[in-house]
């Protein structure tokens, strides 16, 4: 069995050599490891694939293939570091065997943060992956403190492996060399290109019927926090299809509390929801990590429909909507300019506890995005 190590780029892989895994391990930005290398993480994630003499491995192959598999199948592991998210660094694991592949993703925190999360995450996953009929999010496999141990001293990192999305990708909104406002897919594979208006409307339509089939409008949970900055939203296309994942659930939490708020009730949160989802979907940041973007107005109109697509496809599978969707839209489609307005307004202390760093584009947007939400409503049907 042989094992690469590589960086994941835009051109293919970039083989990792020695001098390469000599290199202090980068645990944020411009901040190194005190003693840890990038062959010490590299090596741990091998460790981990490998771990009980290679049986974890198999015992996960056998599941997902369906059919028996033995160690001495596997020919290659290919560890890719793809890139360092909001609180984790992110890798993926090929496991080849003569006419199969398997892919994985291997998540690793460093920091206590990013432990606590990495945690959360994968536990909050287990839960709402669970929901019969919804493959919006990654099946979640293991999850391992493994340590590191040099002459300097010992880390230990938690690490998780969960499903990777095969020929799914990150996509940001970005402009050409047009100035024209375009959805740009990071394709690692087959290089970055550019999305038509139709895919780009699909592409936001899709992610917000995702969050919406993810509401329970009884508790008014909801998925939260996601950002298109993080990258949260891949994306597949062929022959002019497209097709949108979600890769973690970070939180889930009530949109409102019924002891603070006695006056919320399930269209009220349910118009909230929709609220926060349309201008969240919205924000991006620049190249992924820059300052924080705000998409057109077309983007209104996708995820609205996307929001109602997702409540339709519910209440025609029986999954005990509080509130019949043709009700909610006649109440929504009363809501004048100023009330939509003074809801969004009632929000900005939320935004700006929780996204302070997108919090003066929002201020800079939202009566505009009040007319825009308005005008979206106002061509719903019924």
């Amino acid at each position: 069995m042989k094992t690469l190590y590589a960086f994941s780029s835009s051109h293919g892989d970039v083989i990792v050599d020695d001098a390469t895994l000599a290199r202090p391990f980068i645990v944020r930005p411009f901040q190194n490891h005190p003693f840890m290398t990038l062959g010490n993480y590299f090596l741990v994630i091998r460790d981990l694939i490998l771990r009980d003499d290679g049986q974890s491995l198999t015992t996960l192959l056998c599941r997902l293939w369906k059919r028996n598999v033995a160690m001495a199948e596997v020919d290659t592991i290919t560890i890719r570091y793809e890139k360092y998210g909001t609180l984790y660094h992110i890798s993926s694991a090929e496991i080849v065997t003569g006419a199969q592949r398997m892919r994985l993703t291997v998540s690793a925190a460093v920091t206590d943060e990013s432990k606590k999360a990495l945690d959360r995450e994968f536990d909050l996953l287990q839960r709402l992956s669970a929901r019969a009929g919804l493959p919006y999010l990654p099946q979640v496999y293991c999850k391992h403190e493994v340590q590191i141990r040099t002459s300097e001293g010992s880390e230990t990192l938690l690490m998780t492996l969960s499903e990777w999305f095969e020929n799914y990708h990150e996509w940001h909104f970005s402009r050409d060399e047009a100035g024209r406002e375009r959805t740009i897919v990071w394709d690692m594979e087959s290089g970055y290109r550019f999305m038509s208006e139709q895919e780009t409307c699909e592409i936001i339509s899709q992610a917000a019927t995702i969050l919406t089939s993810y509401y329970d409008t009884k508790t008014y949970h909801r998925i939260f926090p996601w950002h298109h900055g993080a990258g949260d939203f891949v994306v597949k296309t062929a022959a002019g299809a497209v097709d949108v994942r979600l890769v973690t659930a970070r939180g889930y939490e009530p949109i409102a509390l019924q002891e603070q708020n006695p006056e919320i009730d399930p269209v009220h949160a349910l118009i909230l929801f929709f609220l926060e989802t349309i201008l969240k979907m919205r924000l991006d940041k620049y190249e992924g990590m820059g300052e924080s973007t705000w998409a057109d107005a077309s983007a209104v109109e996708a995820a609205t429909d996307g929001f109602f697509r997702a409540l339709r496809i519910r209440e025609s599978e029986g999954d005990g909507l509080t509130v019949k969707v043709d009700q909610l839209i006649k109440q929504m489609k009363g809501l004048s300019e100023d009330e939509l307005r003074i809801l969004l307004h009632s929000r900005m202390g939320h935004y700006r506890s929780h996204d302070p760093s997108d919090y003066t584009v929002i201020m800079s947007h939202v009566d505009d995005h009040a007319r825009d939400v308005f005008h979206a409503m106002q061509t719903l049907p019924g």
